[in-house]
């Protein structure tokens, strides 16, 4: 197996993603230039024009930006708790229980400081993309450099919550429906502290196992195992940008 190289537009970018990195070592290495994989610091105004030239990009931190995101290169982005194990397990059940317009999600995200609120709301739309698909969305209470609510619909009619808060960092989501309720809690995005998932139904309380890694190392994992590039950063950070303008 011929690991993937990967390189970093610079040390913020690296001393998150080199550890992860050196942890998977059949499976990549860190090189200065000319990379299969670039990975670029989505905080620093104009990162989209940082991509130009790269066969493939992910995005750490990625925030709304006036430079159009690039075009004909697979890209990829760090969001935090969207990439946890757990989730990704979860997500094909949880689609199965949320079958009706009577179905409801509600998600809290908690970040240890003020800049990192945008975070917490595009990992909550990506995580509430993976389970209704195109979701429109509308902020009820914003105050900017402490929280934020925001509410909206699925296609099928499930109502969705969504709400950011500065504190100790995690996730909650729950999700109830006529026939069973579930509720995950993850701690930090980057540790690798299992996620605790519970279902609910008429027949009592079922937990699922814990699986210990990080989301951003099952992030790693998934992209050298050819999972697709994301198609709706654009729409996200768009989002994103109005809720918290």
């Amino acid at each position: 197996m011929t690991p993937v190289s990967v390189s970093f537009d610079g040390p913020v970018t690296a001393a998150r993603h080199a550890p992860v990195l050196a942890s998977l070592p059949d499976h990549f290495r860190v090189v200065r230039s000319d990379a299969d994989i670039l990975v670029v610091d989505g905080t620093v105004p104009g990162w989209p024009s940082s991509c130009t030239g790269a066969r493939a990009v992910l995005v750490d931190r990625p925030r709304p930006d006036d430079d159009d995101l690039p075009r004909g290169v697979e890209l990829y982005a760090d969001t935090g708790f969207a990439d946890a194990p757990t989730w990704a397990a979860a997500v094909p059940r949880l689609q199965d229980s949320l079958d009706s317009a009577a179905s409801l999600i509600e998600s809290i995200v908690a970040v240890s400081h003020p800049d990192e609120l945008a975070d917490g709301l595009l990992t909550q739309l990506v995580m509430a993309r993976s389970l209704l698909g195109n979701v429109a969305v509308e902020p009820v209470t914003v105050a900017l450099g402490r929280g934020y609510v925001v509410t909206g619909k699925g296609a099928s009619g499930a109502i969705l919550s969504l709400s950011g808060t500065v504190g100790p960092a995690g996730l909650t989501l729950t999700t109830a429906s006529p026939k069973e309720r579930w509720h995950i809690d993850m701690p930090a995005h980057d540790s690798a502290r299992p996620a605790g998932i519970a279902r609910f139904d008429a027949t009592g309380t079922h937990t699922g196992r814990p699986r210990f890694e990080s989301p951003r190392r099952a992030l790693w994992r998934g992209i050298h195992a050819a999972r697709p590039g994301t198609t709706t950063l654009s729409t996200d950070l768009a989002t994103v940008a109005r809720v918290l303008r």
